[in-house]
């Protein structure tokens, strides 16, 4: 019964989307991925400024970078799209 009324009522797409979910191979795939992108520690970032400060004292160019992430969160996503700074949703 439950099958034949969900076949029948129309779903709006933003709310249908949640009913098909990614198999666990695909899950550990993008959690891999994701993993990559993790934000740096505290301790990794103080040395990361550090380096950079030391470099910049003695006349050199810094050469380390500020890692890319992955930004998360509600606010912060609907932040970024706002100022047209997301390039991926």
């Amino acid at each position: 019964m439950k099958k034949i009324m969900i076949m029948r009522l129309k779903m709006p797409p933003a709310i249908n989307q949640f009913n098909m979910t990614i198999d666990k191979n695909q899950a550990a795939t993008l959690l891999r991925l994701l993993k990559k992108y993790t934000p740096e520690t505290n301790e990794a970032k103080k040395n990361r400024l550090m380096e950079q400060a030391q470099a910049k004292k003695d006349g050199q160019e810094s050469k380390s970078k500020k890692p890319q992430v992955i930004k998360y969160g509600l606010n912060h996503v609907t932040t970024l799209i706002e100022q047209k700074a997301a390039k991926l949703v």
